[in-house]
């Protein structure tokens, strides 16, 4: 049976403990972990000991990456999840490691939701464009709905109005009925509801232009 060879800490926090067996073989565990197993130097390891300390490596190494993810910007649970899979991690591990971090308020679905539809609205997305990325990043639609219902209230319209403000300028020497299919077209991909494209069209249309029915819809 090989020996523990050593055991030190680990990672920033210094809340993990790197067991290291005298084969080479490294296993990464909660510094708790190590004294609840009463794990010491010169201690055997015998193969369901070994089983264990696999399991315990695998979810600690797990939560490491997920930690490390969420450092960089909030992310949905799908997202954490997925990025852990495609690291090679077990999915029971997984998913116990995703419910560990809902549950101590680290994955937070509805917050992350409204994180990403204020920076959307901040760099002057529409709420389609916000929604339809939610729910590709796997979050519940009505928790979407939600939020982008409190960020987007009261300031679509003004968000549309600075994106046609800002793309006319640049499309002054074209005549009306392109420039405004144009813009349409603009706002549309940036997600905005045609109930808000519609009347920026007329505003700027000027008297006499008539706007077709489908540069709105």
């Amino acid at each position: 049976m090989p020996l523990v060879a050593r055991i030190r800490p680990a990672g920033r926090q210094g809340g993990l403990r790197a067991v290291t067996l005298a084969d080479g073989r490294r296993f990464l565990l909660e510094a708790e972990q190590v004294a609840a197993m009463g794990l010491c130097p010169e201690m055997s390891v015998d193969e369901e000991l070994l089983v264990r300390l696999t399991a315990l490596d695998d979810r600690a190494r797990a939560r490491q990456a997920a930690l490390l993810l969420l450092r960089y910007r909030p992310r949905s649970r799908m997202e954490v999840a997925a990025r852990l899979r495609r690291r090679g991690f077990p999915p029971p591990v997984v998913d116990g490691i995703v419910a560990d971090l809902v549950a101590e308020g680290l994955l937070d679905d509805a917050h992350f939701a409204r994180a990403w539809a204020e920076h959307r609205a901040l760099g002057q997305r529409g709420p389609a464009r916000a929604r339809a990325e939610l729910l590709r990043k796997g979050v519940d639609p009505t928790v979407v709905d939600e939020a982008v219902r409190e960020v987007f209230a009261g300031q679509e319209a003004d968000l549309a109005a600075a994106v046609a403000e800002r793309h006319l300028r640049r499309l002054s020497g074209l005549p009306v009925e392109v420039r405004l299919r144009r813009l349409a077209g603009l706002l549309r991909r940036r997600g905005f509801s045609g109930d808000v494209i519609a009347p920026l069209l007329r505003c700027h249309a000027g008297g006499g232009t008539e706007i077709p029915g489908d540069l709105s819809d």
